[in-house]
């Protein structure tokens, strides 16, 4: 009976890694606070690798295996994120990174980026449109979070809505 119950429990862990999802996100979660916003960004991991080969023009590439891997995603999110601090475009840049067991199965890849906003911003525009080249039912959340005061703004991009949306920080 125990090798039967082991034999089950593999094949459904196995499955569960290989089957693929209908539901397609991003969920990132901003802080802004004197002159800098950190953004944590967690796509499915399976999601994220079909976008970046796509964009890399590179059909074997692995993400846990190619030490490029950071310098493409960098590239990428910067090429489909979008941030204007008072009207004056920022960048990204990579402090952290890592995977995340799904509790549904799968991984999940975080990303912990900072952009220097040079001084506390009264206006964000944001643009998200991770991943709305591969899936057409992508959704891209974005909740922000203006410091002091702990002023939260949530921001929805789907639907092919590639327009940025613009937050006022002092509200």
């Amino acid at each position: 009976m125990k090798r039967v119950f082991a034999l089950l429990l593999g094949v459904s862990l196995l499955g569960a890694a290989t089957v693929p999802h209908d539901i397609h996100t991003s969920h990132s979660r901003a802080v802004v606070e004197n002159g800098t916003m950190l953004w944590r960004v967690r796509l499915f991991s399976d999601d994220l690798e079909k976008g970046l080969r796509a964009y890399g023009r590179r059909p074997s590439f692995k993400l846990d295996e190619d030490k490029s891997a950071d310098s493409l995603f960098m590239a990428y999110f910067n090429s489909k994120v979008s941030v204007a601090a008072d009207g004056r475009a920022l960048t990204a840049t990579l402090l952290h990174k890592g995977t995340d067991k799904d509790p549904v199965g799968g991984t999940v890849h975080w990303y912990l980026l900072q952009f220097n906003t040079g001084r506390q911003p009264v206006q964000l525009a944001v643009r998200n449109t991770l991943l709305r080249e591969q899936f057409e039912n992508q959704a891209n959340i974005v909740v922000l979070l203006a410091m002091p005061g702990e002023k939260r703004h949530s921001l929805y991009f789907g639907d092919a809505d590639g327009k940025a949306q613009t937050v006022d920080l002092g509200r």
